[in-house]
């Protein structure tokens, strides 16, 4: 059972775009609440906060259309594994100096995607 129906609800009902749109905004959240966490010194909620962070990202690569997606698919599974990495690093070496890294890629791409969003209505 879903904690959250509103969520549930948003989820079931959304487009793929609107559903990479809530992986973008959930990220962000996670990376935030990972950097305040590691700022804390509470590396098990800022281990929690990264590893949901690096799932989001895998998600992201494994939705890549490799084929039909030519040379934006490869760019962006490039972009995704660079944050997908940092994000590995700031959990290993408990740093925020590699989240920060994923954050600054990760927010552009979460702004591109936003564009993507508004000019498609959210079909």
């Amino acid at each position: 059972m879903n904690a959250n129906p509103y969520l549930q609800q948003m989820v079931e009902t959304a487009t793929p775009i609107q559903l990479i749109g809530l992986l973008f905004r959930r990220g962000s959240e996670l990376m935030d609440d990972a950097e305040a966490a590691l700022i804390a010194r509470d590396f098990e909620r800022a281990n929690d906060a990264l590893v949901k962070a690096q799932r989001i990202v895998a998600e992201l690569i494994s939705s890549l259309d490799m084929e039909k997606g030519g040379e934006i698919a490869v760019n962006l599974h490039r972009l995704y594994t660079f944050v997908w990495e940092r994000l590995l690093h700031a959990n290993l070496r408990k740093a925020v100096e590699p989240l920060q890294e994923a954050k600054t890629i990760w927010k552009d791409l979460q702004s591109l995607w936003e564009q993507v969003e508004a000019k498609s209505g959210g079909e």
